[in-house]
């Protein structure tokens, strides 16, 4: 896995949605005092579940076009040790949902994007609820985020609500803020420098003039009309996240920024002083004349002709759409995306840089000056008709002139590296809708995945893999196997270490599950068996392989589950004592400590699937693990609140301590909702033999009196946490 080109600066903290909280810990009162865990008070709707399942959804729009693009999912950052839940794909501009499961510990997760040339994204969400999303395109977003807009609560010195008569502030009047409140239909005249005025609601005016360097800004969501605007030397226009459309043409020669929306419905004319920088979007219904400073970050529109003046100078750094001619007469620096209805014509003051992939189209082009490529990225200027390439006109650097019919007149120069070509990739964004070209990405193995991105490029049915509880960690299930009655709770009977790789193709569907499976400890003398029911039916599997059957109770169908189930059931063994090397004679395996310590085997076990399938179909990890007691394939222990599976043996229920009641959805709980098992995403170390979990783990009973709302990191090693001398 590459997470390569990965700048700081992509950092981000995301305020994530989630759509359920618990309640406050404070609100909930436990007793902790608890000497035994017969003596706990465990709410009837707690399932002791160490982990959740969270629903997500991520989107993006990128430079990759249709290109897949990776998504990884940690549980803390991959830079600090953090576990990597899942490697899912998203097309480059698309949307991703589904659903990831986080121990109840983890309060924010770690996206990583990776694209197909090895680069990423990251960012830090937030994840305390039920659910979560994050849009990656905002990290590359049209419009920037506005800075604080001002507002008519508070800095006013007069307010005029609903106004409709006219507002005038002379040279004798003092240098306030006035702020207009409500629907304001009154014309504003200011003629003392220093003066803000500040539209907040809606306004409908005929005139605002700001001379002598005022100030007018058109605060968040507010939505003005002004048939005449007129913003003159050293004065200043913003608009923050609003809508302002000016009726007339425009004619500022101060400064105007836009982080919102404005509208001209005639002619722009940014006037010698003037400096207009969008962030927005600003259409204009006419012509556009640029004699000062233009500055475009978001979409500037254009529907008549474009002229960049003598004396002026033009970024462009997002998109610019210009529905007639456009000339160039003084220097711009193209790193976005202009494209022109009509002719482009580069006259003697005109110089046009184009940076990193920008690009340059139009309907025809007469180039009188140069045309420069710079940057890393080739760009592309590209015409559909007529090129007509004069004395004084070059094409210079890292630059592609595409001609669809050739260059038609050419008495300037070509430059190297600068060349006639159409092949540069240049891929659609938010910031150019066109592009250009295909991208030149490796795929191997032919499954839409380009090998950077793909984690298996050389397997066509296998690109990326959901993992349980992450990619190199490994979760415990510890069972007590008295049942159906209550045992001495020190959960050793049978602990089993465990982990999933969900290995998905690049439409994110499940082909097969790898398990890994390593028996940690044995603290009974029983001869129990570990299973496993998926969420699918016995017949979407196609194989299983890996597992160890040295009894001679389980029957196998022959695509390795076992018979009679519905759902998918894979008995991983059905003699625990035969996954130990040199097990011995001894009853109790890793639970005394002073014993010697037993090493055990893994169980890696292959889980394939006729057609791939969905994780819905699968289900979520840890599924439903169980074990069978003393050979008795019948006396099924599972996760409290877990089904049975079709074998079990009904008559267990409502025996002894165990007060399973099937019409209630209540399984294998005590009356006091007590467990015969519990499972930990994560690595547990179970209680020595004999000690009772609520002595070994001091918020044990905290955990689970609370309803898992207090204390859900009872099994950490930390201080104070656990008794040192009762914990294997």
């Amino acid at each position: 896995m590459k997470l390569m080109k990965l700048s700081l600066a992509t950092l981000t903290l995301a305020v994530a949605f989630s759509s359920c909280k618990k309640d406050d810990p404070e609100t909930v009162s436990v007793n902790n005092n608890v000497a035994h865990t017969d003596e706990m008070v465990v709410p009837a709707n707690f399932d002791y579940q160490n982990s959740r399942g969270v629903d997500y959804s991520f989107s993006n729009i990128s430079q990759w076009g249709k290109e897949k693009l990776r998504l990884d999912i940690y549980d803390f950052s991959p830079y600090g040790g953090g576990g990597l839940l899942e490697s899912k794909f998203l097309e480059a501009n698309g949307t991703l949902t589904g659903s990831v499961v986080l121990a109840n510990t983890v309060k924010t997760v770690y996206a990583v994007l990776n694209f197909p040339d090895g680069s990423s994204v990251m960012t830090v969400i937030e994840a305390q609820g039920n659910s979560f999303n994050y849009d990656f395109s905002a990290q590359k977003s049209l419009r920037k985020t506005a800075p604080v807009s001002t507002n008519c609560t508070s800095g006013c010195d007069q307010t005029f609500n609903n106004h409709s008569s006219n507002v005038s502030v002379n040279s004798n009047d003092p240098g306030l803020v006035y702020c207009f409140t409500g629907n304001t239909t009154g014309n504003i005249n200011i003629n003392k420098g220093g003066v803000t005025v500040r539209i907040c609601g809606t306004a409908d005016i005929n005139q605002i003039s700001l001379n002598n360097g005022s100030f007018l800004e058109i605060t968040d969501g507010a939505d003005v009309t002004i048939k005449n605007l007129s913003v003159n030397s050293n004065g200043t226009l913003t608009v923050y996240n609003a809508d302002l459309s000016i009726e007339n043409s425009f004619s500022p020669s101060g400064v105007v920024t836009n982080y919102g929306t404005l509208e001209i419905e005639k002619g722009l004319n940014l006037n010698s002083n003037a400096d207009l920088d969008n962030y927005g979007t600003v259409t204009v219904g006419q012509n556009m004349n640029v004699s000062s400073t233009l500055n475009n970050y978001g979409t500037l529109d254009i529907e008549g002709n474009v002229a960049l003046n003598g004396g002026s100078t033009t970024l462009n750094t997002c998109k610019m759409m210009v529905g007639g001619k456009m000339d160039f007469n003084a220097p711009i620096t193209i790193e976005g995306y202009i494209g022109v209805d009509g002719k482009l014509t580069v006259n003697g003051g005109g110089v046009v840089t184009l940076k990193d992939g920008g690009m340059l189209e139009g309907a025809e082009a007469t180039i009188n000056n140069s045309i420069t490529g710079t940057g890393a990225a080739t760009s592309l200027m590209k015409v559909s008709g007529k090129t007509t390439i004069n004395g004084g006109g070059s094409l210079n650097g890292s630059l592609e002139y595409c001609d669809l019919d050739g260059v038609e007149t050419n008495t300037g120069a070509i430059n190297a590296p600068a060349t006639l070509a159409c092949n540069v990739y240049i891929a659609t964004n938010a910031c150019n809708p066109v592009g250009n070209g295909s991208p030149q990405i490796a795929d191997d193995d032919n499954d839409g995945v380009g090998n950077d991105v793909d984690l298996y490029p050389n397997d066509p049915a296998a690109s990326g893999a959901i993992y349980y509880p992450s990619a190199n960690n490994f979760a415990t299930i510890a069972f007590e196997d008295l049942w159906p009655h209550a045992g001495d709770y020190d959960f050793n009977d049978l602990v089993v270490g465990y982990n999933y790789t969900m290995v998905t193709n690049a439409n994110n569907e499940v082909v097969r599950v790898e398990g890994r499976f390593v028996t940690k400890a044995i603290g009974a003398g029983f001869t129990n068996g570990f299973g496993v029911q998926l969420g699918c039916a016995s017949s979407a599997v196609a194989s299983v392989s890996g597992n160890l059957l040295t009894q001679g109770f389980v029957n196998e169908s022959s695509n390795g589950t076992e018979q009679g189930q519905t759902k998918a059931t894979i008995i991983v063994f059905d003699n625990a004592f035969k996954t130990i090397k040199d097990v011995g004679g001894t009853s109790f395996v890793n639970t005394v400590k002073t014993e010697a310590i037993k090493t055990p085997d893994t169980l890696n076990i292959q889980i394939a699937f006729n057609t791939a399938i969905s994780q819905g179909q699968l289900g979520m990890a840890p599924f439903n693990p169980f074990i069978f007691i003393n050979g008795e394939r019948g006396k099924e222990v599972h996760l409290a609140g877990h089904q049975p599976t079709d074998l079990v043996d009904n008559s267990f229920f409502g025996v002894g301590a165990d007060d399973t009641q099937v019409s209630n959805g209540k399984f294998y709980k005590t009356e006091k909702n007590h467990p015969w098992a519990i499972n930990v995403a994560g690595d547990f170390d179970y209680p020595v033999e004999k000690e009772d979990i609520v002595t070994a783990y001091s918020y044990f009973a905290t955990w689970a009196q609370s309803g898992g709302s207090q204390s859900a990191d009872w099994y950490a090693d930390l201080s104070g946490y656990r008794n040192s001398t009762k914990v294997y």
